[in-house]
């Protein structure tokens, strides 16, 4: 039977740079990949799960490389692909960048602040979040075991300087933190998580449990592509101990929500 389904958290990379970029991914968290990083291995996914709407990501690691991505990236927006662009605080022009994501129609911004090489509460980046407050979403990668750039009490700093600033925590708020994460950010109104890197790692009723946490309307759901794919992610979260309403919110329709998109086209 078919149903909708929004992939809120995949990667998107050049095919010049996919390979490599899924091989530093798997040599970082010491995952098997589940893709090449291709992005045509993504569409096909897409298709044959029948997903309804992708978002896509990518990263500048490096200040320059923060137009390109986004020129990329509007490149491949698509009737059922949202992108979101990048931004670097070292980028000297991110302001005038910022100003084009309306022209390219990026839909929000996504932050990786290990590989960006920032902490999610440095001042440097303030002033971009004070442009971003009420005018974009902002999908954060959230924890890390290396290093304390993505902590749950980082972006509650952040949140509580900003409260209209919309924000996604990845990987139900912190990879591998999952319940200090919820202690510190469920009560933020402006929070939302996604099940990407995430519900894998757990039982499913350790997952149930810190969905019902935030509470269902405030998850989405996610693949992390190339670190997994639909089908895999799909027969894990169909485990999850939810309503078919709760399921219906995860799937597709806090997402339609989130990006403003009509419950019904």
């Amino acid at each position: 039977m078919y149903r909708k389904i929004v992939d809120f958290h995949a990667h998107a990379f050049h095919d010049k740079i996919a390979e490599k970029a899924a091989k530093n991914l798997n040599e970082y968290y010491g995952i098997p990949l589940a893709g090449n990083g291709r992005f045509q291995v993504l569409l096909d996914s897409m298709e044959e799960n029948h997903i309804d709407t992708l978002v896509v990501h990518a990263t500048a690691t490096k200040p320059e490389q923060v137009p390109v991505i986004n020129d990329y990236m509007a490149g491949l927006v698509a009737p059922h692909i949202v992108g979101f662009g990048t931004l670097h605080p070292d980028y000297p022009m991110w302001q005038k960048e910022l100003d084009r994501f309306a022209d390219l129609g990026l839909h929000g911004v996504k932050f990786h602040p290990i590989f960006q090489g920032f902490r999610v509460d440095d001042a440097s980046m303030y002033p971009i979040y004070e442009q971003l407050e009420g005018r974009l979403p902002v999908l954060m990668h959230m924890g890390d075991v290396n290093v304390d750039y993505a902590t749950p009490e980082r972006l509650l700093h952040v949140m509580t300087d900003f409260p209209k600033l919309t924000v996604v925590a990845a990987h139900l708020g912190s990879y591998h933190d999952y319940w200090h994460a919820q202690k510190c950010l469920a009560d933020l109104e402006n929070l939302y998580v996604d099940t990407s890197s995430a519900i894998r790692f757990l039982e499913p009723e350790e997952a149930t449990r810190v969905i019902r946490a935030y509470g269902t309307e405030r998850v989405l759901f996610g693949t992390d592509y190339p670190l997994s794919l639909h089908k895999e992610e799909l027969a894990i979260f169909d485990k999850l101990a939810l309503s078919e309403e709760e399921k219906e919110q995860i799937l597709w329709k806090n997402a339609y929500q989130l990006l403003g998109v009509p419950m019904e086209k």
